[in-house]
């Protein structure tokens, strides 16, 4: 077949963690980027190397850079950690309680039932999520053995079979089983901080040997159309309530921008030529912005595609019988002087792999999506441009739901596709190279990748509280800015101030509002959102408001 005529399959894995360090106390109160770290981000990258002709395009969010930098380099510790490593014997009854609430939340499918003695821990603590009082009750049910196991088995479970597959000591101790030691744990936390170590390092050897591309996102993973002008959301939601207090500061865009393009270059030697916009939004000011810092392309959904040519055909809905050949091409974004390349996902194809292929034997699954492909393939033979199909998915979150961390479904499908006859795994600006875009779009319809809107950031009660809440720490941090300067105090509590309010704009946050997670004052989000904003306060040495006393949730 003329190699020019296969379709590129592209892979976009987007992995991101949100800010979970108290920036004042020096503390993370989440573990994820820790065992992420383990389970998924050096696993993605150390599979793909296996197989020399497959290509992907992997987004690294500045935010997330930033905490594995901090547990490498400095010794970052979190919440989860220290109750790890603090011996069982020594363990008070809020820590036993903690640990009880904590160290089951892993999927239980795949890492708790399969392995007896942590079934039989769940069991005695009770299947359902208890808490509170009737937790502390079942506490002086557990031994010392029982809680040390217990810290044990928790961390082990978020180690990839690459690692233990690697490490004697490691095998060892899952097909141990129970009965451990205080070494163990030692042990534990130290291969996580090798693995943590070894993913930056990685991931710039694959760059560099031009076996993936490294993309990213605007640092602290905001939604910019947002942070640009939150009355945008009214172009995609016509009824939706708004935060009473506007915000519009396309300049805090431009930061997220322009720093993540900074610390990127500084981590990995390269500027990046693409970014993944965060939850893919998108609007006419955040692309013109991305193309003026230098950003050669964006990906996003399709239905942003689809809405961006309604849009241009001044119609309200999409044609019922879309041509759906129209998202498997490039496009060129166009304002002033400015320009990028668009490339939009496959929707259908991510969200199988997302969400239902967990479920199928994972040689099978493998086998059908490389199908799928060749459907398309097939469906654009006859057209003279090179077709590209992109799969934009979070990189890992997915995976606890397959069996073995899908380590067979990766192993299947980059093995099939390693020298296949009609499909080549490119990378985003490898495929642009080969085939530029030949349509353009003046402009883009302004929305996210979910639901093509903004509404699981901004238009429930607790998210607009959320953004009112931003917009007037933002006003007072406005004011305290130019009184500072005014005199001649250092700068340096006003530079970790700033740093507090961009992490702020974060979209997670907003993300377990509006009953997307418990509704009660417990919310780790709502307690770390309020963080942030307090401590820009206290960076500052002022009174901070009642109204952050208060959550949210």
């Amino acid at each position: 077949m003329d190699p020019t005529k296969k379709l590129s399959v592209s892979f976009l894995w987007h992995m991101h963690q949100p800010c979970y360090k108290d920036t004042l106390t020096g503390k993370y109160l989440m573990p994820w980027v820790r065992l992420h770290a383990v389970k998924d981000y050096f696993p993605m990258a150390a599979l793909l190397e296996k197989f020399d002709n497959v290509k992907a395009t992997f987004n690294l969010v500045p935010s997330l850079i930033e905490q594995i930098n901090d547990y490498v380099h400095y010794g970052a510790a979190d919440t989860f950690l220290d109750l790890t490593l603090k011996k069982a014997r020594f363990l008070t009854a809020e820590d036993k309680l903690a640990v009880l609430e904590n160290f089951f939340r892993v999927n239980f499918k795949r890492f708790i039932e399969p392995r007896s003695r942590y079934f039989g821990l769940l069991i005695k603590r009770g299947v359902q999520n208890t808490s509170g009082r009737s937790l502390k009750k079942k506490v002086n049910d557990f031994s010392t053995q029982d809680f040390l196991d217990l810290q044990v088995l928790f961390n082990l479970a978020w180690f990839h079979s690459i690692s233990i597959d690697e490490d004697v000591n490691l095998k060892d101790l899952v097909e141990r089983g129970g009965s451990y030691a205080e070494e163990d744990k030692e042990y534990i936390i130290m291969k996580q901080r090798e693995a943590m170590s070894g993913i930056i390092p990685l991931y710039k050897k694959l760059q560099d040997a031009g076996r993936i591309e490294i993309s990213t996102t605007p640092f602290y993973h905001p939604i910019t159309p947002l942070l640009c002008d939150t009355s945008i959301a009214r172009v995609s939601s016509p009824g939706i309530e708004l935060p009473k207090k506007r915000f519009s500061h396309p300049e805090d865009a431009e930061w997220h921008i322009t720093e993540a393009i900074k610390y990127h270059e500084e981590q990995f030697g390269l500027k990046p030529c693409g970014m993944w916009p965060s939850e893919g939004s998108v609007s006419d000011d955040v692309l013109e912005i991305m193309a003026s810092k230098g950003i050669k392309w964006v990906a996003t959904d399709e239905d942003i595609l689809f809405n961006s040519l309604a849009m241009a055909e001044k119609k309200h809905k999409i044609a019922a019988a879309i041509d759906r050949r129209i998202i498997y091409q490039p496009y060129k974004f166009k304002k002033n002087s400015n320009a990028l390349s668009v490339i939009f996902r496959d929707k259908n194809i991510s969200d199988i792999i997302s969400f239902n292929y967990n479920e199928w034997d994972q040689a099978a699954a493998a086998d059908d999506l490389l199908a799928h492909f060749k459907r398309i393939a097939q469906s654009l033979r006859r057209d003279t441009d090179r077709p590209i199909a992109l799969v934009a998915m979070d990189g890992e979150n997915a995976w606890e739901y397959f069996e073995n961390n899908g380590r067979g479904f990766f192993e299947s499908l980059y093995s099939r596709l390693d020298n296949d006859e009609e499909l080549e795994a490119a990378t985003i600006s490898g495929h642009l190279q080969m085939e530029p875009p030949q349509k353009t779009l003046n402009r883009i319809f302004p929305a996210s990748w979910i639901n093509h809107n903004f509404k699981i950031w901004i238009g429930d009660q607790q998210d607009n509280v959320s953004w009112d809440y931003l917009s007037m720490v933002r006003k007072d941090l406005a004011t305290f800015t130019k009184e500072i300067r005014k005199g001649s105090s250092s700068d340096e509590g006003l530079r970790k101030a700033w740093k507090e309010l961009y992490i702020a704009e974060g979209s997670d946050w907003n993300w377990w509002y509006a009953g997307k997670a418990h509704r009660s004052a417990d919310n780790p989000f709502d307690k770390l959102y309020r963080a942030h904003l307090k401590n820009i306060y206290k960076f500052l040495k002022k009174p901070i408001p009642d109204f952050l006393k208060i959550s949210i949730a």
